[in-house]
């Protein structure tokens, strides 16, 4: 039986980065590609969500791998990882990533020069993954770290679907949340480019674990109000911990920090089965529409904040247009996308 809560919650999950990414054009961090005018506001939402929503992400994907496992072999698995994430990985960062850097340079640096003198100088800097300095994936090292982690763990997956193994200990309520203790560990691992691997491969591991028995997800729709307190009650105290001395690091506070982000994820994956295990139009469309969404999304939303905010640069109407013409220009090109075969074949459509 499909569990349609789980592409629900990878499709509100890649829906939500076009408000997301928007709030990053005017919350109060200056790490991104165009700026506008700060609001409390998009601070508020960025501080917010940032600890969950690409979490989810790997969660939804570990479970997804359970279900692809079962009726896939290791080197099917393989090949459609490939297919899915790899090449969309690789033409991303050659033809759509660059427009992203180009628009930061002349945004941020009055930058003169042309495209094409541009593209020479991105593809031989090699000083770092940042907005303008050097070749960088962007928001691309989501697929790349899914398809290493994926490749990387598919032979422990593999040996545990063999042995049909499945973590009773994770039906109940409280032992539940303690996966938040082994995350907040490997957040002291080398982070690359400033994300850290070994996490986002543990919430991968920790949604194949959660797949395997339907117990699991049925304690969490049970425990869902629970979970929730917890997750809202820690992200309260984050804004506060951030607004009154900053956010702080060092095992304590990393401790308690996925103690609630872990909470909301299991809240998310109860609310999604108590709420959105049905199939729906939305889904028939959207679901092949969302790694193509994703893949063209943040170029859109640069480009097209680059040109809004010469315009205007603060308050609801900039917000507004940007969200909403990048979702407009993104969706109009998944209709292209998925016409044309070849580029089918590039953004990873079967």
């Amino acid at each position: 039986m499909r569990k349609n809560y789980i592409d629900w919650l990878r499709n509100l999950g890649i829906l939500f980065l076009f408000p997301y990414h928007t709030a990053r054009v005017f919350n109060d961090n200056p790490s991104f590609y165009v700026k506008g005018v700060e609001n409390t506001f998009s601070s508020v939402l960025v501080y917010s969500s940032s600890f969950w929503f690409m979490p989810l992400l790997f969660l939804v994907s570990g479970m997804s791998s359970f279900y692809a496992l079962r009726n896939r072999s290791a080197k099917n698995y393989i090949r459609e990882r490939l297919s899915r994430l790899l090449v969309p990985f690789i033409f991303g960062c050659i033809f759509i990533v660059p427009p992203q850097a180009y628009y930061a340079l002349k945004f941020q640096g009055d930058y003169q020069s042309g495209y094409l003198e541009f593209l020479q100088r991105y593809f031989t800097d090699f000083s770092g993954w940042t907005e303008t300095t050097g070749i960088s994936p962007a928001h691309l090292w989501f697929l790349l770290f899914l398809f290493i982690i994926s490749v990387a763990l598919l032979p422990l997956m593999r040996t545990l679907m063999t042995r049909r193994y499945s973590p009773t200990w994770l039906r109940h309520p409280l032992l539940a949340l303690l996966p938040f203790a082994a995350l907040a560990v490997l957040s002291f691992l080398p982070a690359v480019g400033g994300q850290n691997i070994f996490v986002y491969g543990m919430y991968f591991l920790l949604g194949f674990l959660i797949a395997t028995d339907d117990e699991i997800v049925t304690m969490l729709e049970e425990q869902r109000r629970i979970n929730l307190a917890i997750a809202l009650a820690g992200t309260t105290g984050l804004l506060i911990e951030i607004y009154s001395i900053g956010k702080q690091a060092g095992p304590l506070f990393a401790t308690w920090h996925y103690l609630f982000a872990w909470a909301a994820l299991l809240a998310i994956l109860g609310y999604g089965k108590r709420y959105l295990n049905r199939m729906s139009r939305f889904m028939d469309y959207f679901g092949p529409a969302a790694f193509p969404v994703y893949i063209v999304h943040q170029t859109f939303l640069v480009v097209i904040a680059y040109y809004v905010l010469r315009i205007t640069d603060h308050g609801i109407a900039p917000f507004a247009l940007i969200l909403l013409l990048s979702f407009g220009f993104s969706l109009a090109t998944y209709e292209v996308i998925r016409r044309i075969r070849p580029l089918r074949f590039l953004f990873g459509l079967k």
